[in-house]
This record gives structure tokens, sequence and C-alpha cells, in this order.
């Protein structure tokens, strides 16, 4: 976006990130601010000169936490916004990686010739994400020194920091802008379980235990979930087994016998999948039993205990839904209260907040956007405008929804509308696809030849 000139180039820059971004990967009632530091600030990292003109920190370059982070930017043509993305959810047994979301054609869009800073971190661990520590702790210190770092290069301040993350970066996005309206001045956050993680939780526990149900007698030495699922206990799961267990799994999919089975798995916990692609029957079911193997055991070590209970849960759907009930596995609850709440949005907006999201999403399903906006208050619902896609799959979201919703983002933030290069969108019909999504939302974008 330019003044006329500039604010095209600073449009554009915001855009391409995000489009590049998101189409690959309890709080309290007032805003937490991040304290006062009153030792010494670290010296700031040193950037190497790339190849393309940007600048960007060395590879290795660490966060006070350990956290893994990186900030790239052309200081000939910075135009003072800050984009900031965080990775989504991560394999609990994995190290922490910096999101691989930028490729060279990105980089050279975004950077070379758009003006926008971009920042990024690993966060300190991986799994399910801590609040505190992670949004409140390596977030806030990546912002702090990319703004540092940028006005120590350039000479000038930070105008617009744009939060941005998909999945679980995009609850994380939600929780920043959020807590940290003094911090962020937006976000737009992709296919996060914004509206109540312990539904959350409960999708993703109740397809497992329904699952195993129907598919416990049929898949050999199928692991059947049990109220002790900690390392020692009779009901333990080695996350490791996930391999072997996602073979049999598949291969009891692809068995036309088991059709009804998973007919009924589907219509009882009510996951999508697309009429059109009988593939995304298996793809949804390993999608969402993924979750069960990997990310229980980190769910259970951070919440203190099992987070998920269905004592008193009647499942309906099935051919046999007394014979359901009195043979699916049972669980009580016994996870810490106070740390469940952490994971929870408080649904109190004080900046804009675009959000965007699939109607056929297998992973985190659609209603987290309806339940979210419901926990709005009125003034907190005017600053949120949410894209609803009509797509099955887990954030997938083309360069032009993505491009459109930052677009409304941009002009909620700034006041501006962007002038989107023809080169971005070289396709005539995304082209249109960008610009008619964009003017239904409110904004006003334009693209140039």
């Amino acid at each position: 976006m330019k003044r006329a000139a500039k604010r095209s180039g600073h449009a554009l820059a915001c855009a391409g990130a995000v489009v590049l971004i998101l189409a690959l990967g309890g709080c309290s009632d007032g805003p937490v601010q991040p304290r006062v530091r009153e030792q010494a600030k670290p010296a700031l990292p040193p950037v190497v000169l790339q190849a393309n003109g940007q600048s960007c920190t060395a590879p290795d370059a660490k966060l006070s936490s350990g956290a893994l982070f990186k900030i790239c930017f052309d200081p000939n043509h910075w135009n003072r916004d800050l984009v900031v993305f965080i990775p989504g959810y991560h394999d609990p047994a994995s190290a922490p990686t910096l999101p691989e979301d930028l490729s060279p054609t990105a980089s050279a869009v975004l950077f070379s010739g758009l003006g926008y800073a971009y920042a990024t971190t690993s966060f300190r661990a991986t799994g399910l994400i801590e609040r505190n520590t992670w949004i409140g702790g390596d977030l806030l210190e990546l912002v702090e020194t990319a703004k540092a770092l940028l006005s120590s290069t350039t000479g000038r301040t930070t105008r617009y920091v744009y939060q941005t993350g998909g999945s679980q970066g995009g609850l994380g996005t939600v929780m920043a802008v959020e807590q940290y309206p003094n911090i962020f001045s937006g976000g737009l956050a992709g296919c996060g379980p914004i509206g109540d993680y312990g539904r959350q939780i409960q999708y993703v526990a109740d397809f497992r235990a329904v699952f195993d149900h129907f598919f416990a007698g049929v898949i050999p030495a199928w692991p059947v979930w049990k109220q002790d699922l900690s390392a020692g206990d009779p009901g333990y799961i080695d996350p490791n087994s996930w391999g072997a267990a996602e073979s049999s799994a598949g291969a009891a999919l692809d068995d036309p016998a088991n059709a009804d089975r998973i007919r009924q798995v589907l219509s009882v916990t009510h996951a999508p999948t697309d009429p059109a692609d009988p593939a995304t029957v298996k793809g949804t079911t390993l999608g969402i039993l993924w979750y069960s193997f990997r990310g229980t055991n980190d769910a259970m070590a951070k919440n203190g205990g099992m987070p998920f209970g269905n004592v008193d849960r009647r499942y309906i759907g099935s051919d046999e839904d007394d014979a359901l009930n009195a043979d699916v596995a049972r669980f009580q609850p016994t996870a810490d209260p106070a740390r469940l709440a952490t994971l929870q949005t408080s649904a109190r907006l004080r900046r804009p907040l675009v959000t965007i999201h699939t109607t056929g999403d297998p992973i985190v399903p659609i209603w987290h956007e309806a339940l979210y906006r419901r926990r709005l208050n009125l003034r907190s619902r005017l600053l949120n405008t949410a894209f609803t896609i009509n797509r099955y799959g887990h954030c997938k979201f083309t360069d032009a929804e993505v491009l459109a919703a930052f677009a409304v983002l941009v002009l909620e933030v700034s006041g501006q509308n962007l002038l989107v290069s023809r080169s971005l969108l070289p396709q005539p019909e995304a082209q249109r696809e960008f610009l008619g999504l964009a003017q239904r939302h409110g904004a006003r974008p334009s693209v140039s030849p």
C-alpha cells in the first residue's frame, strides 16, 4: 500500500505474505500487557544480506527461551509494517522447527518488491499450545526483537503489526489479538479451534471412542482407549504405534466389507467428508485418529490429566445406538480446569480480527466460527469478519480467498484498500474471485496491470 504509490506496495506485501503463509499450512477480561523488563535488553541479532536484496537473521537465531526465530526485510524498501506468522500444531515428539511457509518465489514477491518485514518463530516446544509461555513469552519477544531490529537498521519505527496463522496458529492468532491489542494491530486467523476448545477435544476423542467400538474387533490388535492412558497404566497406548495402526486402519477402510462400519462412525460423530470424493472418508478418519495417537499424552501432560469425559454422553446416529452406548469406552475427566481454561479464547476484541474457514474441515470443524461469534459481545462482533469457504479440507484456501480476507483486514486496520499487482493473481478467474469475495465483505481492492 502506498499513499498513492507507496500504499500499493504495502498492500501487496501484506497480501502476498498471508496468501503464501496460510495457503500452505481462558483469557482475562482485559488485555494483558507484556511485562516490563528491568534487565538490560539483549544485543540485537545480526542480519545477513541475501541474494535478492533482503536482510535476514541467521538460520540458528534463537529467542531467550531457545525458540528459533527468523526476521526478514528489505531495508531499502520496508513499508514500516510487519507480518508475523506462527505455526500450527506439530507432532509433540518432534523438535521445534521454523515453519516452512516461504518458497523462493514467495520470498522474492514479499521482500524484494513489496516492502513487508516478516517474522516467525518455532515456539519453544511442539504439541498443544501453551498460551502463557508461547504467546505471552515467545511471540511477544519475537515482535519486540523484530521492531527493535527494524528500527536500528532503518531508523524508522514499525507502524502496523499483522498477526497471522492457521490451524493451531489460528488459535494463537486470536489469543494474541485478544490479549495484546497494544501490540497487534489486527489478525487473520485461518481454520483455528477458536470457538470452544473443550468441544474440540471432545470432537477428536468422541471420534476415537466411536471408531474403537466399530473397528476394535475388525482390525487385528487395534489398541482400544481406556481410562488409564498414562505411561505404565493398563490403557497406555504408545504414540509410536501410530505407524502400524495407520497401516492397519487404512487397510480396514479400503475393505468394502467395512463400508457400513465407517458410515456409522461418520453419522454419529458428524465428521465431514466430501460426498463427491470417496477418498475423503479415509482422509478424515486417519486425520482425526492421528491426533488421538500422537497428541493424547501431550494433552494429558499439559493439562494435568485426561481432558475428555463422556460418562453421561449418549451417542446417537448409528444403526444400534443402544449397543453402541453399552459398549463404548467411558472416560472420567481428570484434567486441571485452570489449565484447560488457558486453551479457550476470551471472545473479547479490541482490534480487528478476520477469520477464514472451510465448511468441510474434518480436523477443526466449521462450527467453531459460529460458537466464537455467538460468544462475542456487540462491540467485539463489529470487529470480527468471518469468511466461509464452501470446500472440504483443513486450511485448504486459494490465494485469492486468503488475499481477499487480508484485504478486509488491511482496510479495517489502516483504512486503506489494497492495490494488488496482477502478477500476484495472474489468472483472470482468480482476480475476479479475489475482487468479488473482498467486495462482499466490505473492501474495495483493485488489481493493477
